[in-house]
């Protein structure tokens, strides 16, 4: 008797499988349909994966982290068809902006927008409809982690940008950055919320000089507010929430790993009522932030953006570091998919034809 793998959505025995990537496994076209939402992102030829798992692994850490953590991230942008016909899990045979279709890159943001370097790259299928912008975590740099992290998740019709934050970490000896002073020079102590110079910086260099990037995205390249997702891991985490907060847009949504609004904000408010969505991830396992210290640092992101707007999902067996899992990379998965917009590129370039909104 062959044992079959189970479905991805209901865990029973699947005698079919999603016919691009032949990796997810479904019992029935109905599961197919309900883990749409998330696969659509995950998804990548199968001919085209770098191993048997269908991920790429990237090393992405804190320097508070002893043991850095290795992540599985998923990839492909292409949309995956029932494994009995042609069309996706939604009846269509539509073209995702695959290259060739339609190609529709903005301008690239200028070097000169802002002192802070960044590394930008246009939407792998050739439409840049959203942007997402990487923060890395305190003594990290965009190369190679953060690039490749933002290259491998492949979303579609959407551009990345990582930056980089200001300050070296002193008396690394591998480079590091910092968004703001974490270390004591003279004893090496880490620096709590009642040092001064941690919020100073932000408020001085680091929020003004975001602001006038995004600015600048906005009005050279052409991106909407509501079309730019901020994406953070810990320390980046805080300075994405911030950002978002404080910074005087109304943006899409924030991602946050392992990161909160920084305790000296707790009593800023925002200039403007926010529809920002934000999910935070925290893990059960992270030995620099409890489970109950977390949530009482959620509290105070509801308050900021609304508890409508905000999600904290606590994943099971992870650290402080990016997800290392399925059900890891899932609720951030399915929270991209919600939350970026996908243009209807076939009907675009049909002439004549023009799409319907209601």
């Amino acid at each position: 008797m062959t044992n079959k793998p189970p479905c991805v959505v209901c865990k029973t025995p699947a005698a079919t499988r999603c016919s691009c990537c032949r990796i997810a496994h479904y019992c029935s076209p109905r599961c197919q349909r309900k883990d749409w939402p998330s696969h659509k992102i995950a998804c990548t030829p199968a001919a085209s994966q770098p191993s048997a798992s269908g991920t790429v692994s990237n090393t992405i850490h804190d320097s508070h982290s002893v043991d850095p953590k290795v992540t599985s991230v998923p990839t492909g942008p292409s949309r995956p068809l029932e494994s009995s016909g042609s069309a996706g899990p939604s009846g269509s045979t539509e073209s995702s902006g695959s290259p060739g279709s339609l190609r529709n890159h903005k301008a690239p943001p200028q070097e000169l927008s802002t002192t802070l370097k960044f590394v930008y790259q246009p939407a792998p299928d050739g439409v840049d409809e959203n942007l997402v912008i990487f923060f890395h975590g305190l003594g990290d740099k965009i190369k190679p982690n953060f690039v490749k992290l933002a290259q491998s998740l492949q979303l579609p019709q959407t551009a990345t940008c990582c930056i980089q934050a200001p300050t070296p970490v002193p008396y690394l000896e591998e480079e590091g950055w910092q968004w703001f002073p974490s270390f004591n020079v003279l004893t090496g102590e880490l620096l709590g919320p009642d040092s001064p110079e941690r919020m100073l910086q932000v408020q001085q260099t680091v929020r003004p000089q975001l602001v006038k990037f995004i600015q600048h995205c906005i009005d050279h390249s052409g991106y909407s507010p509501s079309k730019i997702t901020l994406f953070g891991f810990s320390q980046g985490g805080e300075i994405a929430l911030d950002l978002a907060a404080f910074g005087g847009f109304n943006l899409r949504a924030v991602i946050s790993i392992a990161g909160y609004l920084m305790e000296e904000s707790q009593n800023a408010v925002p200039a403007t009522k926010l529809s920002t969505k934000v999910l935070i991830m925290q893990g059960d396992r992270d030995d620099l932030r409890s489970i109950k210290a977390a949530k009482d640092r959620f509290k105070y992101v509801q308050r900021v953006f609304g508890k409508a707007n905000v999600d904290q999902k606590i994943i099971e067996g992870m650290g402080h570091g990016m997800p290392s899992s399925e059900s890891g990379w899932r609720p951030l998965m399915e929270f991209f998919a919600l939350n970026l917009d996908n243009r209807s590129v076939t009907l675009e370039s049909m002439a004549d034809v023009v799409e319907l909104k209601a």
